[in-house]
């Protein structure tokens, strides 16, 4: 065998070329996301803010590839140093103080390597510890290894000086550019180790089982007998847990405010149980249909797909014997070994896989030959990815809550398999466990707090026993942080809706005044005296009305002041003004405009246009002029003036375009009745993308609507007619939450698909 530094020198270059292409492919790919974000932004900040980030990912992509290859070429004396460093076994870590985001994106990057290169990866391991020579190396620290390359990109990408965003889009884009080739990847270093002379003949050992048939079937017996004594105890439990607390609600805490709280009658449970009993009857006959099929749900054709049951009952002759049926002991054992070893995905396809996967494990731990998993191991698993599938098809849940799903994945199948419970009673903890996380996901919807209950998931898992109690502790926690982010996003909110209608009010007075000012105005022929009522005294009159009323007497001194200034800017009605009515006023108007924060230059120049209406209306009386009077300008009255021009002549909506049709007309009727609270995802752009928003409040008066995001921060104004015409351009969607329960509806929805490819 040649040298070891040589021969992982060689190994370098492999994986370094492939890893090289993936991370061109994923810089490609992240390039293209960020420059269709600019072109479809609905904003100018948020095009200036993609672009940015397109432009710095371009200049640095040269700096980034150089960096993962020099950190690929520092990597096994890394590692060699570490591992001799200690006695004990080290595990390569990420960077410290690295971002949730990221953390979670490389650990998603960690799972699905693992899962696509398993078998290759199990050889790989093997032979990486002969050529270490220490049996503390295996895939959680050995080169080249899923591990190895999150590790690579966490120390790669620190340096780079992108956005959080930015770095967890390549992460993405680099796992779909890796997932189709690292099995390839793996097989090119292991053929490299075959040249090599490192274990040529290296296959899965399997041991032989100590005896033939008696012990055999014996332990199957015994194992049988305990997991059904087991069975028992737990289903008796279940059902005095359910007379001792009926009244049990899913996610109490955390629930959503405008959806009262569930009930769980032993009515209900048992309507559950026959539903999943149905289901599980459905799957036996489904299997009794054909032997060489497995039932994987495919949404788009309905039918059963190829490659069902594992070899092993292929080999058997399709007859189950009960010494090797699997045990629950043996089950629980080998789905822990798979977990720690590879992961296992929240998706119908891994766990169509698992399946294999558990018979092979407990034919390496207990020496039986052909493993036959139970007719309850099999309908749990198949049952649990058919769960999975329709929640990886619904577009109303947040993608990312995938990853929490992957990390209680085991656990939930402990639990489906150990207590039938699960699938039949909406208070087992567990299961609300998962009902809270899919309705976060729907709640809290392309927000940080997906990314946040992670971690609850994490805790959940690591601490579970095989008992309830993990699931309990978690679910409250869960709760007890979505109650607290909840209540920061109400007041948040309240505040956006506390300014509109504050808004609304002020909009409303206003427009009062208007009318009022628009009658006293109708005879004025002067242009600078209707300006200067239209923006002194519409401003005095509404803060009036505002403050002290329409029957104060602020209101009416405000009121008989325009009527003067009309009257004065009136050939006919200016000659019966007297001298002390033109007096009160102009020294009424100067105070007016000294409380309002006008300059002493703008009010000077008032008072002088003023008395220059006098002299013109003097002259007028004896012979009607023909020019106008000479002004002088006040600027902020002529600015206020063409603002208020400007506003009437800009480009009209299209809502005042043309007249609501019928469906328009039913579906303002309709928003005007959807409850404060309801959520909304709106198309933003031609790339599909969906922003969720949250009703927070409809004004009938100003025919206006207000949504916030669902942080209760950045409030998103509208028309109500412009509302119902997007709606009605599907343009906006409603978000119908399934009430009492996303897995009862999902059994539900399984229940009709099974039906209608047994039909």
């Amino acid at each position: 065998m040649m040298n070891r530094n040589q021969l992982l020198q060689e190994l370098i270059i492999i994986f370094d070329k492939q890893l090289q292409v993936s991370l061109a492919e994923a810089i490609k790919l992240t390039l293209n996301k960020l420059f269709q974000l600019a072109q479809n932004a609905d904003s100018n900040q948020k095009e200036h803010v993609f672009f940015n980030q397109y432009r710095e990912l371009k200049e640095q992509e040269k700096r980034l590839r150089q960096e993962v290859r020099e950190q690929t070429k520092q990597m096994p004396n890394f590692i060699s140093a570490e591992v001799n460093k200690s006695d004990k076994k080290m595990s390569l870590a990420l960077v410290e103080d690295e971002e949730l985001s990221i953390s979670l994106s490389l650990t998603q990057l960690d799972s699905t390597l693992e899962i696509a290169g398993h078998t290759e990866l199990y050889l790989l391991e093997k032979r990486m510890n002969v050529l270490f020579g220490d049996e503390r190396i295996d895939k959680t620290n050995m080169p080249f290894s899923p591990a190895a390359i999150v590790w690579l990109m966490s120390h790669a990408l620190k340096p780079m000086n992108w956005s959080e965003t930015v770095k967890t889009k390549l992460i993405e884009a680099l796992q779909k550019a890796l997932h189709g080739t690292i099995s390839e990847v793996y097989k090119q270093l292991n053929e490299r180790l075959i040249a090599a002379g490192i274990l040529p003949n290296l296959r899965p050992e399997y041991k032989s089982p100590q005896s033939k048939k008696p012990a055999a079937v014996k332990k199957a017996k015994e194992a049988s007998e305990e997991e059904t004594n087991k069975e028992e105890e737990s289903k008796q439990e279940d059902n005095d847990a359910v007379r001792r607390s009926p009244e049990k609600q899913v996610g109490q805490p955390g629930a959503s405010r405008q959806q009262p709280a569930t009930k769980f009658s032993s009515e209900s449970v048992q309507e559950e149980q026959q539903l999943v009993n149905s289901i599980f009857k459905l799957l036996a006959k489904q299997s009794g249909q054909t032997q060489a099929q497995d039932y994987r749900p495919n949404y788009n054709t309905d039918v059963p797909q190829s490659g069902g049951p594992s070899f092993n009952q292929a080999a058997a002759g399709n007859t189950s014997n009960a010494q090797n049926v699997v045990s629950g002991n043996d089950f629980e054992q080998a789905l822990s070994q798979i977990e720690q070893d590879a992961g296992i995905l929240a998706n119908s396809r891994n766990l169509a896989d698992l399946k294999r996967l558990l018979t092979d494990r407990v034919r390496n731990n207990t020496g039986n030959y052909y493993p036959e998993l139970s007719d309850k191991q099999h309908k749990t698993i198949d049952l649990m990815g058919m769960i999975y599938d329709e929640i990886h098809e619904d577009k109303r849940i947040d993608k990312d809550i995938r990853s929490s799903l992957n990390a209680i994945n085991v656990p939930l199948i402990k639990t489906a398999v150990k207590d039938e419970s699960f699938f039949s009673d909406q208070a087992h903890p567990a299961r609300q466990f998962m009902e809270l996380l899919l309705e976060t996901s729907q709640r809290w919807y392309g927000t940080d707090v997906i990314k946040q209950v992670h971690q609850f998931s994490d805790h959940a898992a690591k601490d579970f026993d095989g008992s309830r109690e993990g699931f309990v502790k978690a679910l409250k926690d869960l709760s007890e942080f979505l109650q607290v982010t909840e209540n920061r996003a109400v007041k948040a909110e309240q505040k956006w809706v506390s300014a509109a209608q504050g808004k609304e009010k002020m909009q409303v007075t206003k427009e009062k005044v208007s009318q009022e000012l628009n009658s006293i105005l109708q005879d004025c022929e002067v242009k600078f005296v209707r300006d200067v009522v239209k923006h002194v005294s519409k401003d005095a009159l509404t803060l009036t009305m505002l403050r002290e009323g329409q029957d104060s007497d602020q209101w009416q001194a405000n009121i008989n002041t325009a009527k003067v200034l009309s009257q004065i800017g009136n050939r006919k009605k200016f000659k019966n003004l007297t001298g002390a009515q033109k007096l009160a006023a102009m020294r009424h108007l100067d105070e007016t405009m000294d409380e309002l924060g006008f300059s002493k230059r703008d009010r000077m120049t008032t008072k002088d246009n003023l008395h220059a209406c006098f002299n013109w209306q003097e002259a007028n009386q004896k012979k009607e002029q023909t020019e106008p009077p000479k002004l002088k300008k006040v600027q902020s009255v002529d600015q206020a003036a063409k603002e208020h021009k400007k506003e009437t002549e800009a480009v009209k909506k299209i809502e005042e375009i043309r007249s609501l049709n019928d469906r328009e007309k039913k579906l303002v009727e309709q928003i005007i009745h959807i409850p404060y609270g309801s959520l909304f995802d709106f198309k933003v752009g031609q790339s599909g993308d969906v922003i969720r928003r949250k009703l927070s409040w409809v004004s009938t008066l100003s025919e206006r609507v207000l949504f916030v995001d669902l942080a209760g921060r950045h409030p998103h104004k509208m028309g109500l007619a412009r509302m119902a015409i997007d709606m009605s351009r599907q343009n906006i969607i409603q978000v119908e939450l399934d009430s009492g329960g996303y897995i009862k509806k999902a059994l539900s929805r399984i229940m009709n698909r099974l039906k209608k490819m047994a039909a």
